[in-house]
């Protein structure tokens, strides 16, 4: 008979915490979509087809290392320590959000300084030389830590995109970026907006390492991820993760994903469901039942019913505070300086 050793028992804890994660970020998002049906919220950017990568990629870094997300990063931000309270806080626009303070579409631009989560964009790919700055910045600072960076397939088609990796190739900077690619630039595409699909090649042209993996295999973009994790943290410079995955839900609530997707497309992105298969997975391990499985999903969509019922009764912000944080509040005062 074999034996359970301690690293066994501490593998399976590692993948369990990822499958819960994983359901959260579902509940979350199936919630959102309900409370836009009913009027109750504004917006959802979804990442349902996503929670695989981002899960596996946030997994894989530390808590003194650096998340630089795209808008579409709910499960990211979950396994930071992002509370579905909180998140509920930004959904409803509320005083207490701690991601905008209620001045921003849910998910759309935030940070949370506390959890080292930097400002997230709308303007596609504009985080990504960003990110190469903060690990810049850890290097002069001579700290330690990683910077993530995650962003969409559609972002691999702008200039910043050279720009930010680029730049951290050349200084061999600590950042992993990790395209989660869906094939779809909001409505467009892969086969229009580049002639070669695989976003890892690239890699080649600014001499770092690239991988292509199924984003919708989270064991693989674990291992995928903790490599080119331990590899920017030896200073050996960035590494360029390509995760194919699909997008099962459509670009945001405002978007008719069938003016652009034939039927037969969306059933065959809803038999990728990185959740689906990587239960089969710890299914297969006996790491977890289906009625355990069952009770995780159940108990995550009722906390996220609940967090949304919680935040739509908690304060509204004030008129006063429309500009807070907006303005510096403190100038610093120059002798005799002159304003041309």
């Amino acid at each position: 008979m074999a034996t359970t050793t301690r690293a066994d028992t501490a593998r399976k804890e590692e993948y369990l915490d990822l499958h819960r994660w994983m359901c959260m970020a579902k509940a979350l998002d199936d919630r959102m979509h309900i409370l836009v049906k009913q009027g109750r919220a504004p917006f959802v950017g979804s990442s349902r087809g996503h929670e695989g990568v981002q899960v596996a990629s946030t997994a894989a870094i530390g808590p003194d290392d650096w998340l630089v997300p795209h808008y579409r990063g709910l499960a990211n931000a979950i396994v930071r320590g992002l509370t579905m309270k909180e998140w509920m806080l930004a959904v409803f626009a509320k005083a207490g959000d701690p991601l905008s303070g209620g001045r921003n579409i849910p998910g759309g631009c935030y940070s949370y300084r506390r959890l080292k989560i930097a400002p997230v964009s709308q303007v596609v790919a504009s985080w990504i030389p960003k990110a190469a700055g903060i690990a810049y910045a850890s290097r002069l600072r001579s700290e330690a830590s990683v910077t993530l960076c995650t962003f969409g397939d559609g972002a691999t088609s702008q200039g910043e995109f050279h720009e930010g990796v680029n730049f951290a190739a050349v200084h061999r900077l600590p950042v992993v970026f990790v395209c989660e690619n869906n094939s779809y630039a909001i409505s467009v595409p892969i086969r229009l907006q580049m002639a070669n699909p695989n976003v890892a090649d690239r890699a080649a042209g600014y001499g770092i390492p690239g991988v292509t993996v199924d984003g919708t295999d989270v064991p693989a973009c674990y291992t995928a991820a903790r490599e080119a994790v331990a590899r920017a943290r030896a200073g050996d410079g960035p590494t360029l993760i390509d995760a194919k995955i699909w997008r099962i839900n459509a670009h945001t609530s405002e978007d008719n994903q069938l003016k652009y997707r034939t039927k037969d497309e969306l059933e065959e992105a809803s038999r990728h469901d990185p959740i689906v298969r990587f239960r089969n997975w710890l299914l297969e391990r006996r790491w977890i039942t289906q009625e355990r499985a069952a009770a995780v999903q159940e108990a995550c969509d009722q906390e996220a019913s609940d967090a949304a019922d919680w935040a739509e009764q908690q304060p509204d912000p004030l008129p006063e505070d429309a500009l807070k944080h907006v303005f510096a509040s403190n100038w610093i005062q120059v002798p005799n300086a002159k304003l041309d």
